[in-house]
């Protein structure tokens, strides 16, 4: 016996089954990078570069970390080796010595346009699932999420 209400039936926790769904989906995106020899947390931070520079935003690593829900210190670590593969480039911040400015080289983004279609393919596959409920649960993903 254990201290939970679902105790009887863990079915009914939406904790247990959003972690569920979640490592199942996760699975298949990170079995389906790993062609492209990246990681999602990669090519989230990839994608992430190429939509600030597509806005014509220089982005920080501040700003990737933020919109990217990614802590500072791990984007960090994740940069550095984004740069050493040379799909990024950092530099100075014209106006805040703190700060670097993050550019996506062509290389990261030959990755970003092979690794997002994989990806919306594996969602259009995996929440497909949900055919006319999809709307509702993208409204309460933005609930949760934002």
């Amino acid at each position: 016996m254990f201290n939970s209400k679902y105790q009887n039936d863990s079915s009914k926790s939406p904790g247990f089954l959003f972690i569920k769904a979640y490592s199942k989906w996760y699975s298949e995106i990170q079995k389906t990078l790993h062609t492209i020899g990246l990681t999602h947390s990669q090519l989230v931070i990839l994608t992430v570069i190429a939509y600030f520079q597509n806005r014509g935003e220089d982005p920080t690593q501040k700003m990737v970390a933020d919109h990217s829900s990614i802590d500072v210190m791990t984007t960090s670590q994740i940069l550095k080796l984004l740069e050493k593969k040379l799909y990024i480039q950092r530099m100075q911040h014209p106006t805040d010595t703190r700060a670097k400015i993050i550019l996506l080289l062509d290389a990261g983004r030959d990755k970003v346009n092979q690794g997002i279609p994989l990806i919306e393919n594996i969602d259009d596959l995996y929440f497909g699932k949900l055919s006319d409920a999809l709307p509702a649960f993208m409204k309460s993903l933005r609930k949760l999420a934002l």
